[in-house]
């Protein structure tokens, strides 16, 4: 898994702690999809949208928000192929992602 950009910041008021972004692009790099991985102290939220803009729909809810579920979520909808990773959010929640991720990749 190859992460794009990361970026650690602080949240705001009702936004989530932790956001992981996969752009499903196809092979000329170009965007067409994109799924949102929201990261809140009690649920995670994926949600989905394509490039005709019609607005994100909610995939799938989680109540158990921990950061194996993260990772979970990650393998079920990124593809190595084509897909970027991008991760944003509190340094102490995407320090411990990339840890997680580096160590999915060293087995």
């Amino acid at each position: 898994m190859k992460i794009k950009y990361y970026e650690w910041v602080r949240h705001g008021i009702t936004e989530p702690l932790l956001k992981v972004q996969i752009f499903k692009k196809v092979e000329d790099g170009k965007v067409v999809a994109m799924y949102d991985i929201m990261y809140y102290s009690n649920k995670l939220i994926t949600a989905y949208e394509n490039s005709t803009l019609d607005g994100p729909v909610i995939v799938e809810e989680n109540d158990e928000a921990n950061l194996a579920n993260v990772l979970k979520l990650i393998k079920k909808y990124y593809d190595e192929a084509n897909d970027d990773l991008i991760i944003r959010g509190e340094r102490y929640l995407g320090e411990k992602l990339i840890e997680l991720i580096a160590l999915e990749e060293g087995e």
